[in-house]
C-alpha cells in the first residue's frame, strides 16, 4: 500500500462485502472509518440490501471536504433493486459536492435499449463544484439532449464515455465547454453520427481514441491542430484526417478482409499521415499496399519519418507479404518493428487459417516488376507476439532478418496451441513443440552480426 492511501482502496470487493457486512453491525468501526477526512479510492458493488444501505449511510456521513477519486460500480443486479435514476443522482452528487478531482461511474446493463440506460443526472454538469473535475470515466449513461452546462469543466483533462448514448450536439456541448481537455476516449457510443476533433476548443486536446463506432455512416473528422496522438478501431467508421504536423503516433485498425469502404479515401488520409513517428496498422494496411502496387504502381515511399512500426496479422497471400516489405525497406528512419499474429487463429470464432506456401522465389517489386535491393538500414529491434509458427509467419521474419542490417534483438514469443482429439476431425492441427520451433527461428540467417534472439512460448490447450 503506497504512501497516502487508505486500506479500504486496496482490498478485493469478495473481501469488502464481508467487512461491510461486519461494520453494519459494529458502529464503534463504523465511526471510525467515516472519521477520515480523505479518501483515496471507494470502489464497491453493492448487491444486498443491508450493504446498499451501509454505502448510503456511510455517504451520507462522511466528513471528507475533498475527494481524489470517487469510482462507483453498478450491475444490473445491484440496480434493479433500487430507484436506480435517483439512487445514481444521490451517488454523483456525494462526490461532485466533495470536490472530487477522479470521478469513474459504471453501470452493467443486461439489455441493449437505449431506454434502459441510465439518465445521466443534471448535478453533473450544474453543481458548484464541476470545476474540481479532472477526470471522468462513464459507462452505460443516456445523456440528455442539450444538458444545462452552467458551469465550465475547467479542470478536465481526461475524459472516457463508454458505450454511452449521446447524440452529436450534445458532445460538442460537452466537448466546447472543457476549456483544457487533453485526453478523449469514445468508445461503442450511440447515436453519434459525426465527430470532429476541433469540437475541442481548448487547443490542448492531445490524444484522441474511437473505439467500436458501429454506428451506421459515422463519420471522423481528425482536425485539431493540437493533437499528437490518435487511434481508431473499427469498420464502419469514415475517417478524414487533416495535414496536421502536430501528429507524431496514429493507429488505425479495420477488418483485416477488406482495405477500405465506399467513401473511405484511403491515400488521402495515408498521405497527410506521411510525417508521423509512429504507425499502427492491421491486416487491411497489407492489403491496401498490394492493391497500390497491382493498380497503381505505387509503392509508398514517403513514410520518412517513421520510427516504430506495429503490425496485427495474418498475412494471407504473398502479394501482401511482399508489399508490407517493400513499404518497411523504404522508410528509412526506421528503428523498431512490433508484430502481433493474434488474428492468424481466431480462437473465440473457432476460425483456423491455414498457413500458406510461397510457390515462388521471394522478390520485392519496383512498380515496373523489376527485383529491387532495400536493407532495413536503421532497425534495431523486432519484436514479434503471438507466433504460430506457421509458413507464413516464418517467412515474415526470415526476411526482415535478412534486411536489418544493424539489428541487435530479435523477441519472440511462441504461441504453442494443442487442440483435443475431436478438433483434429474438423480439421485442426496443434502447433510443433517448442523445440522445433526455436530451432527454425535460431537457424535463420541474419544480415547482422550482433543480433541476439529472445525466445519466449506459452502454451494452450483448446478444447480438452
Amino acid at each position: 500500500m503506497s504512501e497516502g492511501q487508505d486500506w479500504i482502496s486496496v482490498l478485493p470487493d469478495e473481501i469488502l462485502h464481508h467487512i461491510l457486512s461486519f461494520l453494519t453491525t459494529k458502529q464503534s468501526i463504523q465511526t471510525c472509518i467515516l472519521s477520515k477526512r480523505w479518501i483515496n479510492l471507494w470502489k464497491f458493488t453493492p448487491t444486498t440490501p443491508s450493504e446498499r444501505t451501509f454505502i448510503h449511510n456511510t455517504l451520507t456521513q462522511h466528513q471528507a471536504f475533498k475527494l481524489h477519486k470517487f469510482s462507483l460500480d453498478f450491475s444490473y443486479g445491484a440496480l434493479q433493486y433500487l430507484v436506480a435514476n435517483v439512487q445514481l443522482q444521490h451517488d454523483i452528487e456525494f462526490a461532485i459536492s466533495r470536490q472530487v478531482q477522479i470521478l469513474s461511474v459504471s453501470t452493467e446493463l443486461l439489455f441493449e435499449d437505449f431506454e434502459d440506460y441510465y439518465v445521466l443526472p443534471n448535478v453533473f454538469y450544474s453543481h458548484d463544484n464541476v470545476p474540481s473535475l479532472e477526470q471522468v470515466s462513464l459507462k452505460g449513461f443516456l445523456f440528455n439532449p442539450n444538458p444545462p452546462c452552467d458551469l465550465p469543466f475547467a479542470s478536465l483533462k481526461a475524459l472516457c464515455l463508454f458505450d454511452c448514448v449521446i447524440d452529436d450536439g450534445t458532445l460538442k456541448g460537452l466537448l466546447s465547454n472543457s476549456p483544457v481537455l487533453e485526453s478523449l476516449t469514445i468508445d461503442l457510443c450511440h447515436r453519434l453520427l459525426n465527430f470532429k476533433a476541433s469540437w475541442c476548443q481548448s487547443m490542448r486536446l492531445k490524444h484522441l481514441v474511437v473505439r467500436c463506432m458501429h454506428n451506421p455512416g459515422f463519420n471522423l473528422e481528425i482536425d485539431s491542430s493540437s493533437l499528437s496522438s490518435f487511434k481508431v478501431y473499427g469498420n464502419s467508421v469514415k475517417i478524414s484526417v487533416s495535414l496536421l504536423s502536430s501528429i507524431a503516433e496514429a493507429t488505425v485498425f479495420r477488418s483485416r478482409y477488406y482495405p477500405c469502404v465506399q467513401n473511405f479515401d484511403t491515400s488521402t488520409w495515408l498521405r497527410n499521415l506521411a510525417h508521423v513517428q509512429k504507425f499502427g496498422v492491421n491486416s487491411w494496411f497489407s492489403q491496401f499496399l498490394a492493391r497500390e502496387y497491382e493498380v497503381n504502381n505505387n509503392g509508398w515511399k514517403i513514410f520518412e519519418n517513421l520510427k516504430v512500426f506495429a503490425w496485427f496479422g495474418p498475412l494471407e497471400k504473398e502479394c501482401d507479404l511482399i508489399a508490407l516489405i517493400d513499404f518497411l525497406v523504404h522508410c528509412p528512419s526506421l528503428e523498431k518493428i512490433e508484430i502481433d499474429f493474434r488474428f492468424s487463429f481466431w480462437e473465440e470464432a473457432g476460425e483456423h487459417r491455414p498457413p500458406f506456401a510461397l510457390e515462388r522465389p521471394f522478390v520485392e517489386n519496383r512498380g515496373d516488376g523489376q527485383p529491387t535491393v532495400g536493407f532495413l538500414d536503421n532497425v534495431k529491434k523486432i519484436i514479434i507476439h503471438h507466433f504460430f509458427g506457421y509458413k507464413s509467419e516464418i517467412e515474415f521474419i526470415k526476411h526482415l532478418m535478412q534486411k536489418a542490417v544493424v539489428l541487435e534483438t530479435l523477441s519472440l514469443t511462441y504461441r504453442r496451441l494443442e487442440f483435443n482429439p475431436e478438433s483434429f476431425s474438423r480439421g485442426y492441427t496443434s502447433c510443433p513443440p517448442k523445440e522445433l520451433v526455436q530451432e527454425e527461428i535460431f537457424s535463420l540467417s541474419t544480415a547482422s552480426s550482433n543480433v541476439h534472439i529472445s525466445f519466449h512460448h506459452t502454451y494452450h490447450k483448446l478444447g480438452f
